[in-house]
């Protein structure tokens, strides 16, 4: 009888588990990341990331790299007032990776990260910023979500797959 309740069990297990897609690689051109911290392992060989601290970002010659990465651990600094000219007068988009905050508290130099509020509807694994040519108008956000939220290493790869797309798109 045990036999039978364990492999019910089992049987149920695995017809609630849920088949993820094949996500699709970044097949583009060659891009250039800078990376605000550790970068994550992407499964892309030609994506180049370059590593900084957090107090490079002021002195980062942003015309060699198509985008920067801002990792986890450095989102609250990285609200601080100093840096949010840096975002909103790049010609590059910023990518405030597991922000769950969206990118207001980066452009906007009265927020603070630990004072925003949460975003609602959803869970954005990365939030991106691409600041407008015309200061008369704000620039564009994005949110990149996780496949239905579930955070495992083939759910992460595919949504960096994703926003290179992204990038390759948004920067000619």
């Amino acid at each position: 009888m045990k036999k039978w309740l364990l492999l019910l069990f089992v049987f149920i297990l695995v017809g609630c588990t849920e088949k993820l897609p094949k996500f699709e690689e970044y097949t583009g051109r060659p891009l250039d990341i800078a990376v605000i911290g550790v970068a994550s392992d992407v499964r892309e060989t030609n994506v180049t990331y370059e590593e900084f601290s957090m107090n490079d970002l002021l002195f980062i010659e942003f015309s060699k790299y198509d985008a920067v990465f801002i990792m986890k651990e450095h989102l609250e600094e990285a609200s601080a007032v100093e840096y949010a000219e840096v975002y909103t007068s790049s010609k590059i988009p910023f990518f405030f990776i597991e922000s769950t905050k969206g990118s207001f508290p980066f452009s906007n130099e009265d927020a603070l990260y630990s004072n925003s509020q949460e975003r609602g509807g959803g869970t954005d694994f990365a939030a991106g910023y691409m600041p407008s040519s015309n200061p008369q108008i704000e620039g564009t956000t994005y949110g990149f979500g996780l496949y239905n939220d579930i955070k495992n290493e083939d759910t992460i790869k595919g949504t960096y797959s994703i926003i290179f797309n992204k990038i390759q798109e948004i920067v000619k």
